[in-house]
């Protein structure tokens, strides 16, 4: 057989031998490219994460409301103005109210104990406590019956004071706490005793012009013997 013939016949051979391998090349192709892409995703996630660090979710404390943060004790607790004054020695409840004034005093109010029982027995000393009606009687509108007789008594001793050639320092809450009393006054869930101390206060404060006095309630006003229906008028309680 010449070479030639020989030379084709080999060629021939390869090439038949080189189909199969040539099909196990691309399936190993196919089958190893997905699942090289399938390893390099979460490398390449990574990598995209990598610079942006700040991303990351912010901790629990970090993303804890500011408000969240314990609020400090108060230092009138420690104050030993404010604990001899929640006493019953009014010498210390006026030196307390000289010291801190109608807006000291109101603040005190937020310690709550004994620190606001100490506010609420100074605020009658205050030489501004004018300034304190109107915060006292929205106090006392929105307070259940445990919290009133100390408010109400509060409220009785500064509008109880004698008047002063001035008008209130705060006009406008000295009307308004005049209206919350004649409401209190009123009020069928308040007992009869915090009622007649209303009934007092807004009273005094109608002395002063800030409430017509024939809007307070006069029913716990005591009768007198032999009086006509029509005339007279009962004692103040």
């Amino acid at each position: 057989m010449s070479r030639e013939v020989r030379g084709g016949g080999d060629r021939r051979a390869r090439r038949g031998a080189s189909v199969p391998a040539r099909l196990a090349r691309l399936l190993r192709l196919v089958l190893i490219a997905p699942l090289a892409l399938v390893l390099a995703a979460p490398l390449a996630c990574r990598r995209e994460r990598a610079p942006g660090a700040s991303a990351a979710p912010p901790s629990s404390s970090a993303a804890a409301p500011a408000s969240a943060a314990p609020r400090p004790p108060s230092p009138r607790l420690t104050d030993p103005r404010w604990r001899r004054a929640a006493g019953d020695d009014p010498l210390e409840q006026a030196r307390l109210a000289e010291a801190e004034g109608a807006s000291g005093l109101l603040n005190g109010l937020e310690d709550g104990g004994d620190i606001a029982v100490a506010a609420l027995r100074a605020l009658p000393y205050a030489e501004d406590a004018d300034l304190a009606l109107g915060p006292l009687a929205a106090r006392a509108r929105a307070a259940p019956p445990s919290s009133l007789p100390s408010l109400l008594d509060a409220l009785l001793g500064i509008a109880g004071r004698p008047p002063r050639q001035r008008e209130p320092l705060d006009l406008d809450g000295a009307r308004a706490a005049a209206a919350a009393l004649v409401e209190l006054s009123g009020r069928r869930d308040v007992p009869a005793e915090q009622r007649a101390v209303a009934i007092s206060a807004a009273r005094a404060l109608a002395e002063k012009g800030l409430v017509d006095p024939r809007m307070i309630p006069g029913d716990l006003d005591p009768e007198i013997p032999g009086a006509s229906a029509g005339g007279g008028q009962a004692p103040r309680p």
